[in-house]
């Protein structure tokens, strides 16, 4: 039995860019778009549940398939979407400097993930690697270890749980392509994450500069990636991975600057765009993408 039900969203809202964004190249198994509607599977906290959302000044969310509280399937979405990004409101407390670059982007928010394990992986699968490669890996991870459902024709995949990773053999990881180091990275946050060892909600209610230590003490997590956990994962607005290269270079760009900034330097920039400089520097990263590529 289909749910419906209908959520705001800001007026200048890029819903196809935004899918667009999360999109890891063409075959990318997450998300079904046909221009108009949008449909993920979920597999989140023990539900199983098909979405399709189309966006018309509001968005109107459908459960398809599974079954789920409403209340997880919106907030969810939401956060997939980052329809809790502020958006646009951030702006007029910005430099000019930041300022024009915000405004310019307000349709295009922060999107995020559905669960910490997604995350995590999602960061360590991107570790070094050339985009397409990176995206190759991502898609094997999510046929290997995902869950399928077939609705009226169509195969949808829900991201892999940790628990269906955690019993796994690394030899199996390795036979996707990904390296020893990542499959091992892979395996040990799976099994803290199933053991309860680690958990989204012990994160949640540390302080940030704690939960990066935490996360760093994982193999092959580093304070680059766990920021970015922070920022998209978990939703802290004021993280900025400022040791990416790609955000560096971004920065320097959108402050007129002709040489590399170091992180050093794009923390201290970013201190005027509390308590939003992670959202900014995302901002900045996209104008960066779009204009030089």
């Amino acid at each position: 039995m289909r749910q419906a039900f209908r959520v705001s969203a800001p007026p200048a809202f890029d819903f196809l860019g935004t899918i667009e964004a999360l999109r890891r190249g063409p075959h990318d198994p997450l998300h079904w778009c046909d221009g108009r509607r949008w449909r993920r599977l979920f597999a989140v906290d023990g539900c199983v549940f098909l979405v399709e959302v189309t966006c018309r000044r509001v968005l109107t969310i459908r459960r398809l398939a599974g079954e789920a509280p409403r209340d997880l399937v919106k907030r969810t979405v939401t956060r997939v979407l980052g329809l809790d990004d502020p958006g646009a409101a951030l702006a007029g407390r910005l430099p000019p400097a930041a300022r024009r670059f915000v405004r310019a982007r307000a349709g295009r928010l922060l999107p995020g993930h559905s669960s910490l394990f997604e995350a995590l992986v999602h960061a360590v699968l991107g570790q070094q690697l050339h985009a397409a490669v990176a995206n190759r890996h991502r898609a094997a991870f999510i046929y290997a270890f995902g869950m399928r459902y077939d609705y009226r024709g169509v195969g949808y995949w829900a991201y892999p749980t940790p628990e269906r990773v955690a019993g796994t053999r690394a030899s199996r990881i390795r036979a996707l392509g990904i390296s020893t180091g990542k499959g091992h990275a892979i395996l040990t946050i799976a099994r803290r994450l199933r053991d309860g060892r680690l958990t989204a909600a012990r994160l949640a209610a540390m302080p940030s500069e704690d939960a990066i230590a935490t996360m760093s003490a994982l193999p092959g997590i580093g304070r680059w990636t766990s920021e970015w956990v922070l920022l998209r994962g978990l939703r802290r607005f004021d993280i900025v991975p400022a040791g990416d290269l790609a955000v560096r270079k971004a920065v320097a760009w959108s402050l007129g600057r002709r040489r590399l900034l170091t992180e050093r330097q794009v923390r201290s920039a970013s201190r005027a765009w509390a308590p939003y400089r992670g959202l900014v520097a995302y901002r900045m990263l996209h104008a960066h993408r779009q204009a030089v590529g």
